[in-house]
């Protein structure tokens, strides 16, 4: 037990690292330029909020798409419609710009890119997150409303749209927060007038040197994204449990919103692609450049895809712990500016250290995340076999090795692939800890910040080839570690 404690106490003063050196850096915090903080907090709630707005509006049509393919007949049709759905959202941000920028002629830079790409990404998540609750809650009224007569619309207004008002809340708050503290985007298509909160952290840091001001924005805004989270807490969207067929719940032209959203990003991608590739002369002088980057991209993969198993499977040994969970389930990572910098100040950026300080940035910031994803439900799962083995009599240790760690190394191995593939897209993590380009995707956002888009697009083939192998690396190594620890 003192051995769990000591653990889960590490792992809270990890996570709040930086926010704890940087208070210790700056004690004396120096007045922000009030009409700058209002501004760039504006544009932080203007851009989160219409992004939600529209997310929610296109996540409900496809959501009532989605129903209309949920018979056991149209079973594989909706699996392959949900995977176009979460794509966008689970790719790294990199792709869906470059497919958005080569696909859109006179793409509107500033606040209305930053709302049309956010929507692009985050409207199939809400999507598949309202159709499992329209199927858990709805299919009893839905069929008695069929039964008496009820006409679709009216239903939809009268009867589904209030039943599921609190779900679509949530949803929204839950995109808000996605969008509000976002940076790679804002950084990307913000423009000096899309300036952000997150961007103007970034700006303060890197380039005035104000880091007292900066680090009193991050605090503001960890602090307003606190008080969301605690609006969250509590919140699901679970699996559906469907009770009868829907009738009135489902609209096949929802689907139209998912197949424009996946026509636009795959013509983009594919033109950029295309037309990059007759040009690939430019790429030469740029040989040596692309291979140094190719072995820091599998670095970064790994490294932070090991980091993120090891940290999983700790928290797994530490579990159950109540106030270990709670601080999980509602902590809010800092800025990624903020925790970028605190890096940046506390060790050394010569030499090898970038290439470590980048993969415990990405842990730092994504790890809760992770853990609301499938660790926290996966543990919870297994709750009842491990008071059993409490029970007769079981030590921690041979509970957690001969109970849990069987059952949970799969989804272990999994969201470790997912960490690997969003850390070997990652650009703005990395553009702030490293001072050129020690990755493929630096290498390709340098190519879009100069407007060789086409040459950007057929470069990140290689991000798409390095993301698979690293996925199927930590698959495929937690399936054999699983088929070892089975009796």
């Amino acid at each position: 037990m003192r051995v769990k404690k000591i653990l889960s106490v590490s792992l809270i003063l990890f996570l709040l690292f930086p926010f704890l050196f940087l208070i210790y850096e700056f004690r004396h915090f120096t007045s922000p330029d009030w009409n700058e903080l209002v501004w760039a907090f504006k544009n932080s709630f203007i851009q989160a909020f219409f992004s939600a707005f529209f997310s929610i509006v296109t996540g409900l049509f496809i959501a009532l798409g989605l129903t209309s393919f949920s018979t056991f007949e149209n079973r594989s049709v909706r699996n392959i419609l949900e995977i176009l759905c979460l794509i966008p959202n689970f790719l790294p941000p990199l792709f869906v710009l470059l497919a958005v920028l080569n696909g859109v002629d006179g793409f509107p830079m500033g606040l209305s890119g930053v709302i049309f790409i956010h929507t692009l990404m985050n409207a199939g998540l809400v999507g598949v997150m309202i159709a499992q609750v329209i199927e858990q809650k709805a299919s009893g009224l839905d069929e008695l409303s069929y039964i008496e007569g009820a006409r679709r619309w009216k239903f939809i207004a009268a009867g589904l749209f209030p039943l599921i008002r609190r779900d679509l809340l949530f949803a929204g708050l839950f995109v808000f927060t996605i969008c509000f503290s976002s940076f790679s985007i804002p950084l990307i298509v913000g423009g000096g007038r899309g300036t952000t909160i997150e961007v103007l952290i970034y700006e303060k840091m890197r380039l005035s040197n104000e880091w007292g001001g900066a680090v009193l924005l991050a605090f503001i805004q960890s602090t307003f994204m606190f008080l969301l989270a605690l609006s969250l807490k509590g919140s699901s969207w679970q699996q559906s449990v469907k009770k009868a067929p829907l009738r009135l719940s489902t609209l096949r032209l929802g689907i139209l919103p998912l197949l424009l959203i996946s026509i636009l990003l795959l013509y983009g991608y594919l033109q950029g692609v295309l037309v990059g590739g007759a040009v690939g002369s430019q790429f030469y002088g740029l040989q040596s450049v692309i291979l140094n980057a190719v072995f820091g991209s599998l670095w970064v993969s790994f490294s932070s895809g090991t980091l993120t198993f090891i940290f999983l499977l700790v928290i797994a040994y530490c579990w159950p712990q109540p106030q270990l969970e709670n601080f999980l389930k509602s902590y809010v990572a800092p800025s990624t500016a903020l925790a970028c910098f605190a890096l940046l100040m506390a060790f050394p950026n010569e030499s090898i250290f970038p290439f470590l300080k980048i993969p415990i940035a990405f842990l730092m910031l994504n790890l809760t995340g992770l853990f609301r994803l499938g660790w926290s439900s996966q543990l919870e799962s297994l709750k009842g076999q491990y008071e059993v083995a409490r029970i007769m009599g079981a030590s921690s240790k041979l509970t957690f090795q001969f109970i849990l760690l069987p059952q949970i190394i799969k989804r272990a191995g999994l969201l470790s692939g997912i960490a690997a593939v969003w850390s070997c897209g990652d650009f703005a993590i990395s553009r702030v800890l490293a001072h050129r380009d020690l990755t493929l995707a630096m290498v390709t956002e340098t190519l879009m910040s100069s407007y060789r888009l086409h040459q950007a697009a057929v470069l990140s083939l290689g991000l798409i080839v390095l993301s698979l192998f690293s996925f199927s690396l930590f698959i495929g190594v937690s399936y054999v570690l699983r088929r070892k620890l089975m009796p």
